[in-house]
Parts: C-alpha cells; sequence; structure tokens
C-alpha cells in the first residue's frame, strides 16, 4: 500500500464512496430522455431511408434499358 492509497482511505480502511447518486425520479427522468433520444433519431433513419428509396426507384423507371 503506498503513501497516497492509505491517505485516500477513511477510517474504516475502505475508500469513500465517489460521485454522485441519482434519485429514482432522476433516474426515470433520464431513461425517459434517453428513449426520446433513440425514437427520434430511429425515425431520422427511418425518414433518410425512405427518401432514398424513393430518389433512387425514380431514376430506375427512366434509366436505359
Amino acid at each position: 500500500m503506498t503513501i497516497i492509497d492509505s491517505a485516500m482511505n477513511d477510517v474504516n480502511g475502505q475508500r469513500p464512496q465517489t460521485g454522485i447518486r441519482l434519485t429514482e425520479q432522476q433516474l426515470r427522468a433520464r431513461r425517459a430522455r434517453s428513449l426520446a433520444i433513440a425514437l427520434a433519431l430511429g425515425a431520422f433513419v427511418v425518414v433518410i431511408f425512405l427518401v432514398t428509396i424513393v430518389r433512387l426507384g425514380s431514376n430506375v423507371l427512366t434509366g436505359p434499358m
């Protein structure tokens, strides 16, 4: 054990808890935001795919045979 390790330990010899603990309400809000972002991203991908298919489809019909 180094000097730094022993200085970082608390009275019981264990490292103290660091970081932020979120409440249940904050965790639910985070999950809702993540779900909304995922759905928006999925919808954007579908729109881009459909636009691509429509644009390519019209060129396939008018192309040389």
